[in-house]
């Protein structure tokens, strides 16, 4: 890894510390040593990297040289109330050992614009704090806006919002009237170039990935290597259903000491193979193996009380899924479930979540192994939506499989 450079405050550095990150990589560095994307002209950006390569970290260190450099304030916009909350904790910590004042504009909560200098938004919260900064002339007072997963500007429902957004900035400068910083990240640019020329920004592109990522199909009962078509090795007996398949594989998992997200096509069938794959290890963790696979009963009790007191869910399907150490995560969750759910997966309490594609793009939940289970119903699945679950599987520090 690549050293910081001097124009990074110690205290933002002393922060990174903490959080186990020492340097760049050299695609963080060949970005951040461009001298047009800050002081005098703070140029616009558009940048496309995987998952867990730390493309988050380039915005923030922009944008918070902005607001240092110019005394503006910054956006932070997250397609999701969840991530967004998420990153307002982690921004939190930075902006606090500088201190700058952060504000989150997601639900309910809300504050005056003279009361803070960085502010993570919804989409929605954004485009109106953005009208109002407009309509209230303080737009002077905004320096640099930073929106994550830029691909959505094409989503059928929220895209408009993006693009309103991107406009008024475009419009605001080629007026004169002024000029805000537009940081747009994301792992799937399809067409990173053209949207560069719109917004007169920078493009950069990396393909590089700090873990690395093996992509396999299982195939009746045998693996196959998704790169090179080769057989890699044979999972049971061949008489096995596609089920039985995929509750082997995600045992195997767990005697691997691995996490294990299932992506589901339905919230109906996510529920079903959790209750499959419940059953295989009921029997498992009430004998001597349970710690075999990291599953201990006495844990495992313990999480379902508390998830009964702080949730008040007495669902009998549900806290028997918990008590396995696997459940589902879809919307027919109440958010404080959900919530609790992902708590216990990052905590290593339960070992495998069996989910909708909402939770690969709107929760930060790495796993060390993602299984696609195949759909025959419904709408196929996007490269977008592909890319994102797939991205679940290997973040930095861990080790990674992803299967499809």
């Amino acid at each position: 890894m690549l050293p910081f450079p001097n124009w990074i405050q110690q205290e933002i550095v002393e922060e990174l510390h903490t959080r186990k990150i020492h340097g760049f990589f050299d695609w963080q560095a060949d970005v951040l040593s461009d001298c047009s994307l800050r002081q005098p002209s703070f140029g616009n950006l558009l940048y496309s990297a995987p998952t867990s390569s730390g493309k988050t970290l380039v915005a923030e260190l922009l944008a918070i040289n902005n607001v240092l450099s110019t005394g503006r304030k910054a956006l932070f916009v997250f397609p999701y109330i969840s991530v967004a909350r998420e990153k307002f904790v982690s921004l939190q910590k930075v902006v606090r050992r500088l201190n700058l004042r952060i504000q989150a504009y997601v639900g309910s909560s809300s504050a005056p614009i003279d009361c803070w200098d960085i502010a993570v938004c919804t989409i929605e919260k954004a485009n109106s704090l953005l009208n109002k900064a407009i309509d209230e002339d303080f737009i002077k007072s905004i320096g640099s806006i930073v929106i994550d997963e830029f691909h959505m500007l094409f989503d059928n429902n929220r895209g408009l919002l993006i693009e309103q957004m991107i406009s008024k900035v475009i419009y605001l400068c080629k007026r004169k009237i002024h000029e805000v910083q537009v940081i747009g990240m994301s792992a799937t640019f399809s067409n990173l170039m053209e949207l560069g020329k719109w917004l007169n920004a920078k493009c950069y592109t990396t393909k590089f990935r700090p873990v690395v990522l093996n992509e396999m199909i299982l195939s009746n009962n045998e693996l196959i290597d998704a790169s090179s078509n080769q057989s890699l090795r044979f999972i049971g007996n061949g008489s096995e259903n596609e089920m039985e398949l995929l509750t082997q594989l995600c045992l195997e998992s767990l005697q691997k000491k691995m996490s294990v997200l299932v992506f589901c096509s339905s919230k109906v069938e996510s529920e079903k193979v959790a209750n499959s794959i419940c059953e295989s290890l009921i029997p498992v963790i009430e004998s001597s193996k349970g710690n075999n696979v990291g599953l201990k009963e006495s844990v495992l009790k313990e999480a379902v009380d508390y998830f009964i007191a702080e949730t008040h869910c007495h669902d009998e399907a549900i806290l028997k899924l918990v008590g396995a150490g696997v459940c589902f995560h879809h919307a027919g969750l109440t958010i404080e479930e959900r919530e609790l759910l992902e708590d216990f997966f990052r905590a290593g309490i339960l070992r495998i979540i069996c989910a909708t594609s909402t939770l690969s793009s709107g929760v930060n939940l790495p796993a060390d192994r993602v299984i696609i289970k195949a759909q025959y119903y419904g709408n196929f699945l996007t490269n977008t939506t592909y890319n994102q679950m797939v991205g679940r599987a290997g973040r930095f520090g861990r080790s990674s499989t992803g299967f499809f």
